[in-house]
C-alpha cells in the first residue's frame, strides 16, 4: 500500500471556501472548476479529501448547521426576557436579510433548490428545522415559566410557527422584500406571543 502525499492545505479552511460559493451559487451553479479555484486545491486533493462535488455539498450544509446555523439563534438563550429574546431574534433575521450582501440562509436556499428530489440533503434540513423549533420551543418554555406567556401557551406548535416564519422570511428576503414588508411579517408573528 502507498501511502499519497499529505494535504497541502487547511481542510477546515478549505470546507469553509467551499460552504461560501455553494451558499453564494446554489449546488448546480457552481462548478467543480469554481471549487477548485475558490478552496484553492487540485482536483486529486478535493477527491482525497472530500469525496465528488455532492460529498463535498453534503459536508458543507452539515458545516453550516453545526456553525453558522445556529449562530443566529444563540440570542434565544441570552439572559432578560424570553419574549424579548424571540423579539430580538426576528429583528436580526430581518436585519440580516436587508443587508445589500444577503445570501439568505444556505439551508433554507438547499431546501428550495435541492430538498424536493434530494433526500439526504431533505433530511439535512429537517435537522436544522427540528433545532430551530427546540431552540424557539426552549425560549417559550422559559417565557411561561416568567408569566410572560399564559401556562397554556402550546410551545411546540408556537415553536414550529416561528421556525416556518424564519424561512418564510429568508425566502422572502432572498426575493427582495422590503425592509417594512419583513417587519410587517415580524410584527403579526409576535402578536401570537401575547
Amino acid at each position: 500500500m502507498t501511502i499519497g502525499r499529505p494535504a497541502q492545505f487547511d481542510r477546515q479552511e478549505a470546507l469553509e471556501k467551499s460552504v461560501s460559493l455553494f451558499w453564494e451559487n446554489g449546488y448546480e451553479a457552481t462548478s467543480l472548476a469554481d471549487l477548485l479555484h475558490a478552496m484553492g486545491i487540485g482536483r486529486q486533493s478535493l477527491y482525497n479529501t472530500f469525496g465528488d462535488k455532492r460529498s463535498l455539498f453534503i459536508e458543507a450544509v452539515r458545516h453550516y448547521i453545526d456553525s453558522n446555523g445556529q449562530h443566529l439563534l444563540s440570542g434565544l438563550q441570552a439572559s432578560g426576557s424570553p419574549v424579548g429574546n424571540i423579539r430580538k431574534t426576528l429583528e436580526r433575521v430581518v436585519e440580516s436579510l436587508v443587508d445589500q450582501e444577503c445570501k439568505g440562509c444556505f439551508v433554507t436556499n438547499s431546501i428550495i433548490e435541492l430538498a424536493p428530489h434530494d433526500e439526504e440533503v431533505r433530511k439535512l434540513a429537517q435537522l436544522m428545522i427540528k433545532r430551530t423549533e427546540k431552540e424557539f420551543k426552549a425560549a417559550i418554555d422559559r417565557a411561561v415559566t416568567a408569566c410572560e406567556l399564559s401556562s397554556d401557551t402550546d410551545a411546540r406548535a408556537t415553536a414550529r410557527f416561528l421556525s416556518s416564519i424564519i424561512h418564510g422570511l429568508v425566502v422572502m428576503g432572498k426575493a427582495s422584500a422590503s425592509r417594512s414588508v419583513l417587519q410587517d411579517t415580524v410584527r403579526i408573528a409576535l402578536t401570537t406571543l401575547k
